[in-house]
């Protein structure tokens, strides 16, 4: 038996002992067989000296026998009330458990669904920036080129000027 039925075996004891009839009946019955049988005796003869001594007391075989069916419907009763604090066991525990587990399994889902929202909108973030980079450098490359054009023009009027004034000192000067 391990510790849990034994645990089980002194509740369903006590129980008995707790409804134990006046009277040599069934228990004291069961117990006077117990002890003789620990004396060596078979049991066969356990019962019939049980019963010879309980008879003395008032015990007959049909009292043995109710008497017996009366503590097998404690038993019974023992029984329901085992089976109503476990349902109130499980339900307390288990099924509060097994709710919270639901109502954590609805914030992960929500908490997924948030994250591949973040994700896209990261993504799409850096698609912007990327199109961003693309017109910047673009907009660089043509003002770098838009400067080149610009000091080439001005190189090419400014070297037309500093020829005309030449030309004029030269020729008028």
């Amino acid at each position: 038996m391990s510790h849990d039925d034994d645990r089980f075996a002194n509740v369903l004891m006590k129980a008995l002992e707790d409804k134990n009839l006046e009277g040599f009946d069934y228990l004291e019955f069961k117990q006077s067989v117990a002890k003789l049988e620990e004396l060596g005796i078979d049991h066969d003869t356990a019962i019939r000296s049980a019963f010879s001594t309980g008879s003395t007391v008032g015990l007959t075989l049909e009292k043995l026998i109710k008497t017996a069916k009366y503590y097998t419907e404690v038993l019974q009763d023992e029984k329901s009330k085992f089976l109503n604090s476990m349902e109130k066991h499980l339900m307390s525990n288990v099924e509060g458990k097994a709710k919270q587990t639901g109502e954590l399994k609805k914030k992960i889902a929500n908490w997924e669904a948030k994250i591949e929202q973040l994700q896209a909108e990261v993504e799409k973030a850096k698609q912007e920036i990327a199109s961003a980079d693309q017109l910047i450098n673009s907009a660089k490359d043509k003002a770098v080129m838009n400067q080149k054009g610009f000091d080439d023009a001005l190189d090419i009027i400014t070297a037309a000027i500093r020829e005309d004034v030449a030309d004029i000192t030269r020729v008028l000067g």
